[in-house]
């Protein structure tokens, strides 16, 4: 028996809905068991919201009779011209990425970038936030950071001191 291609559609539609709930439920558990950061889970669960929603208006399309091939197309040029559009923020997106994966330094750190010191407040897919000696807060792009040298004066307080009979290190 042939279903009509709405009500196959629609099908699809409730199914895409309960996956996208279900793989949410489980990855949000399987993070928080794995104690990954916030950024990180959300960016995640939004890449992953992203993934099967576009799968499943690229099957209902495939369903309702466009062609797949010439959708992907279509997408993949409005993509191109969406991105050199918006470059610079997509520099910071990959950026923030980077350092949520990465973790060169963490929320509450004090790090100095440029010009600019401070306590690390959050690390977000397109800045970082710190909040400097003056109570100032000030947001620096992630591709600043990403691209810059930054010293990270947590990390210097936490190394290990320089036992008896050794030299520290630094210029003689």
């Amino acid at each position: 028996m042939q279903w009509p291609s709405f009500v196959q559609a629609l099908a699809v539609i409730v199914v895409t809905f309960v996956a996208l709930r279900i793989a949410q439920g489980w990855v949000v558990s399987a993070m928080r068991r794995g104690r990954v950061d916030t950024g990180t889970q959300i960016l995640v669960r939004r890449g992953l919201s992203t993934a099967i929603v576009v799968i499943g208006v690229l099957v209902v399309l495939g369903i309702l009779g466009a062609n797949p091939a010439g959708l992907v197309t279509v997408i993949g040029a409005v993509g191109l011209a969406f991105s050199l559009a918006i470059q610079d923020i997509l520099k910071n997106f990959f950026s923030g990425v980077y350092l949520l994966l990465e973790r060169p330094f963490r929320v509450g750190d004090t790090i100095r970038i440029k010009d600019q010191e401070g306590i690390i407040e959050n690390i977000g897919v397109r800045t970082t936030t710190l909040r400097t000696v003056q109570n100032v807060q000030v947001l620096v792009p992630n591709a600043l950071v990403f691209a810059e040298i930054v010293a990270n004066h947590s990390q210097a307080a936490e190394s290990p001191s320089v036992g008896v009979g050794t030299r520290p290190p630094g210029p003689v």
